[in-house]
């Protein structure tokens, strides 16, 4: 098994984040490989991809589950824990393309919902010497790939692996549109609000928490927000000019 992890690491670096569709794809030809089982349940997956997390730690790097509330979707992202807008996304790019990617985070980050137009991915972003949009074109579909960034209609989100990768960089520079949950201290965005306060929580955190208690942790007013995902609650974030 351990050689399956090793080469599961591998395969996790160079997609950086995952669908469980990828997953089974990488996973279940490497245990055949190697003659070893398969983890056999979601309970399993995580506490196999745990202990490579263990692993990791102690070199700067993890590989956690995420889920991007906006997909409604978990990914499993490979991500570096010591990263900043400079030190990431850069392997083979000049200085300028290195400083799109700086610019490009803090722009959507800043914009209300975290959310900017594909138009506005190439204008107004301070660049010293900027790219040509084909170019400019060709970073963000390979960032979106990466993780860095999300792709939803006409709009361009943060994406799973920046939401792991630079949440203490989001925390600290864009602290005015990005919170953390007060349930799990993790990042949250695109989720839910408690009706009275307008606190954010992740859904999963706040329906566990309701199961024991019925008023909002933050204000302690009776819980009232529905906790069904809204379709057309997530609509609004993609459908946005």
């Amino acid at each position: 098994m351990e050689l399956v992890k090793r080469a599961f690491l591998r395969a996790s670096k160079n997609h950086s984040a995952l669908s469980y569709e990828l997953i089974d794809q990488i996973l279940t030809p490497l245990c055949e490989l190697h003659k070893v089982d398969k983890p056999s349940n979601m309970e399993a997956l995580k506490a196999f991809v745990s202990e490579i997390d263990a692993s990791i730690r102690g070199f700067d790097q993890t590989l956690v589950f995420v889920k991007h509330a906006l997909k409604n979707e978990e990914y499993l992202v490979y991500a570096k824990t010591d990263a900043t807008p400079d030190t990431i996304a850069n392997t083979g790019l000049v200085a300028e393309e290195c400083q799109y990617f700086a610019k490009l985070l803090d722009k959507i980050a800043g914009e209300e919902n975290c959310c900017m137009a594909w138009n506005g991915a190439y204008r107004d972003l301070g660049i010293e010497k900027p790219l040509k949009k084909v170019r400019m074109q060709e970073l963000i579909q390979k960032w979106c790939q990466m993780g860095y960034f999300l792709e939803a209609e006409d709009n361009i989100y943060l994406g799973p692996r920046t939401l792991v990768e630079l949440s203490f960089y989001l925390r600290t520079n864009h602290a005015e549109n990005i919170d953390s949950c007060k349930l799990c201290s993790n990042l949250v965005l695109w989720d839910i609000r408690c009706e009275s306060c307008d606190i954010q929580y992740h859904r999963d955190c706040i329906r566990k928490f309701l199961q024991k208690r019925s008023n909002c942790p933050s204000c302690n007013e009776l819980w009232k927000t529905p906790l069904r995902a809204s379709i057309e609650g997530r609509r609004s974030f993609t459908s946005q000019p």
